[in-house]
């Protein structure tokens, strides 16, 4: 959205360049007065559509008269717009197949592009995603071909924008990822902050919220950089909603009121209302119900001025929850009707709103005759015992009414199963020919493993192998040669010469010892790597094994690093639900990541004191374990490479490569996640994600 204040400005300054033009005889058929009219139009018809309207009428027949197709072209483009901004999509189309016949049969094609994306925007408007993922493809492939990128990136937007709709996540994320590249590289700051938040919006609702906080912290700062309440006011609305998944209640109640304070000085509409129902939201949680009331309330009020579907259906919610806490039952029964209505218009295909509907009309009949039965126990305590046997004859009356809703329900969905069975077959075969063919992949993916695991074996086993013959060999000579001394009579033998030579002899075979063991560990580690452990799940406390193995691991380091001085703490969340895992194997993970740390810890040379953390967190469906050191860090250049097999950074003999394989192979047998954030030089942080019922 554009500031009001710098489009009155914009506006005000093209009127004068105008006012001047209009001074020079002929200037009707001049495309420089021409073309700076359209400029005019096109914030007219953001600002002020009615306006526009009449302008734009002017503008066309003027660019008639003057014959100048490219100015026509984009004047009617100009007059879809202020149709689609009023609204009325179906003259917007008209206009804009208007323009882009006249587009197409000029040379150079340039104009043809940006028309096709402001088509696709109005059937995206209008629900058509087929149709606006078409004209916004052919958009991308006409700007590719005219070299525009910023018609290219606003295509890309808005087709990210549909694959969001759709649940679509990773497309979507990946589509403004593209998008951002490109402003960096037209340097267009605005759009690189659209770009970060929206990036960070997709993460959030990938439930990947940290990775979310780090792109909106980026944009945020940018905005603050530039100085533009539009881009503050979004970035800072986003970090809220942030912040909220994060249960970080009052960063999140700052950014909310910020966002709240520049859309009210602004006039930024949808913005207001959505903040103004999230800190609703916060102080609900707060136990401030006079308060989130109040501004439910006005979220309410504002939402049903900019006739925001999603918004209505999220602030009458949220009232039913604070009407409900309140004990009016029969108000929250109210807005839960409200809320069930606006959710089913936010569905987007016929399959999904009859799924939606069935689903919520259930969910609505319980919903109904909980509210209602609530409603008449407070009523049983106020009149006397006749009204009270009125109201268990309206209660009767509820649940026969409700109970025929469900069986209607029930036979709209079984008639739904015979339509699907009989689609069935054919999906069965589709799905058997995929299957053929995701075998082969598997098959293949198989044998590059093996292949990789075989190199990496052969790698790591040939340097201790070499050593073993290669001592032996030198302890065959060394042999020799007291064998030869022997055989000299006893006044020319040096039996010094034969002390020194069983000496090396006996050095050698320690040293063919060590490696052997060395091929040993190699062995056991590959053995451990390609065998799926007998353990059985149980419910372990998380809080309770990290701090076991993080103890053995410490004393483990301070055996062997008697003069580091290394420190560790603990953060553990006490909310931390038992978890079903198989507790060994999480602990060989949590075992080979602390050993990990303690060794970079002994080997830094930094000047500060060593330090290890390990702290954990609840997130409801799952939970997570960190562990940051303040060591040296990984490079950047290895990053990638730290959990394939036989990958270590350790001198020959001190390590196998295998451990933070195996770990990585652990976590994701569990359904979790690993992951590793490191900077070189400041230090490193592993972060695991593990499912509550894994």
């Amino acid at each position: 959205m554009p500031f009001l204040e710098v489009q009155a400005q914009t506006i005000e300054s093209l009127n004068s360049e105008l006012e001047t033009l209009r001074q020079k005889p002929g200037f009707e058929k001049d495309t420089i007065y021409l073309n700076k009219a359209n400029e005019l139009g096109f914030m007219l018809a953001e600002s002020n559509p009615e306006e526009a309207f009449t302008f734009l009428d002017k503008q066309i027949e003027m660019c008639r008269k003057a014959k100048f197709e490219k100015g026509e072209s984009e004047a009617l483009k100009i007059y879809g717009n202020a149709l689609q901004n009023k609204g009325d999509f179906t003259a917007s189309i008209g206009y804009y197949q208007k323009a882009l016949s006249i587009a197409e049969g000029l040379p150079d094609g340039n104009l043809v592009p940006g028309i096709l994306n402001n088509i696709g925007l109005v059937y995206f408007s209008q629900g058509n995603y087929a149709e606006a993922l078409k004209n916004f493809y052919d958009a991308i492939k006409g700007a590719e071909n005219t070299k525009n990128l910023n018609v290219k990136a606003a295509a890309l937007n808005n087709i990210a924008l549909i694959y969001f709709e759709q649940g679509k996540f990773e497309d979507a994320k990946s589509k403004y990822i593209e998008m951002l590249e490109i402003y960096k590289v037209l340097g267009n700051q605005g759009r690189m902050i659209l770009a970060l938040n929206n990036i960070g919006d997709v993460e959030l609702k990938q439930n990947r919220p940290f990775d979310a906080l780090e792109n909106l912290k980026l944009g945020h700062a940018m905005a603050l950089e530039l100085q533009s309440s539009e881009f503050i006011e979004m970035t800072s609305r986003t970090l809220a909603d942030i912040y909220t998944a994060l249960d970080s209640i009052d960063k999140a109640e700052i950014l909310y009121k910020q966002s709240i304070s520049i859309s009210q000085e602004k006039g930024y509409g949808v913005p207001l209302s959505h903040s103004t129902i999230g800190l609703a939201d916060l102080y609900l949680k707060k136990g401030k119900i006079k308060e989130a009331l109040d501004l439910a309330n006005e979220g309410l009020a504002q939402s049903e001025k900019m006739g925001q579907i999603m918004q209505l259906r999220n602030s009458n919610e949220l009232l039913a929850k604070i009407y409900e806490k309140n004990g009016d039952f029969a108000e929250a029964l109210e807005k839960f009707k409200l809320f069930k209505q606006y959710s089913d218009s936010v569905n987007n295909t016929q399959g999904q709103r009859l799924a939606a509907t069935l689903e919520a009309e259930y969910e609505f009949s319980k919903k109904t005759l909980e509210f209602e039965k609530a409603n008449l126990r407070q009523k049983w305590l106020i009149f006397s015992a006749f009204f009270g046997l009125f109201a268990f004859l309206i209660i009767l009356f509820l649940v026969y009414r409700n109970r025929n809703k469900l069986n209607r329900a029930f036979l709209i969905l079984k008639e739904k199963n015979i339509e699907i069975g009989s689609k069935n077959e054919k999906l069965e075969n589709a799905l058997s020919q995929l299957k053929a063919t995701q075998l082969q992949l598997i098959q293949s993916e198989k044998m590059a493993s093996l292949g990789e695991l075989t190199a990496g074996i052969a790698h790591e086993m040939r340097n201790p192998i070499n050593f073993v013959n290669n001592f032996s060999e030198v302890s065959h000579e060394l042999i020799g040669e007291i064998q030869e001394e022997r055989s000299k009579s006893q006044e020319a033998r040096d039996e010094s010469l034969v002390t020194e030579i069983l000496e090396d002899v006996r050095s050698n075979l320690e040293k063919i010892t060590h490696h052997g063991k060395r091929v040993d560990d190699i062995v056991k580690g590959m053995l451990e790597h390609s065998q799926k452990s007998s353990g059985e799940k149980e419910l372990t406390d998380i809080n309770a094994l990290s701090y076991e193995y993080l103890r053995l691991s410490f004393q483990s380091m301070k055996r062997i690093e008697k003069d580091i001085n290394v420190t560790y703490e603990t953060n553990f969340d006490t909310s931390l639900p038992k978890v079903n895992v198989i507790p060994q194997d999480i602990g060989r993970v949590l075992q080979n990541i602390f050993n990990n740390a303690f060794q970079a810890l002994a080997q830094s040379s930094k000047s500060i004191e060593p330090h290890l953390t390990v702290s954990t967190k609840n997130f409801g469906d799952q939970i997570q374990v960190s562990i940051s050191d303040n060591g040296p860090g990984i490079p950047d250049a290895i990053k990638d490479k730290i959990f394939q097999p036989f990958f270590t950074t350790k001198p020959a003999g001190q390590g196998t490569g295998l451990g933070l394989s195996l770990s990585y192979d652990i976590i994701k047998a569990h359904g979790g996640e690993i992951l590793v954030k490191s900077k070189e030089g400041v230090g490193s942080e592993f972060v695991i994600t593990i499912p509550k019922e894994a």
